[in-house]
């Protein structure tokens, strides 16, 4: 990031280009960059979660279904 900007820097100095559309554009990217990274680690969130999901929320679930019924067959003996 800071190579791109002393590039920049040395590319309006030596040939006269405005700085200020250079330093937009790598604003842009670097600002895309992120936002990519971002994605990336979001799209891989949910098969870590899957295994979590399962252990401790899977069995509470089940419990909550299947409790009452097990409950009314066990009073009725």
């Amino acid at each position: 990031a800071v190579k791109s900007v002393v590039q920049a820097l040395i590319q309006a100095e030596r040939y006269g280009t405005p700085l200020a559309q250079a330093l937009r554009v790598l604003a842009q990217e670097g600002r895309d960059e992120r936002m990519n990274e971002a994605e990336k680690k979001a799209a891989a969130l949910p098969p870590k979660l899957t295994v979590p999901m399962i252990v401790f929320f899977l069995p509470v679930l089940i419990a909550v279904i299947v409790g009452p019924a097990i409950i009314r067959v066990l009073d009725t003996f």
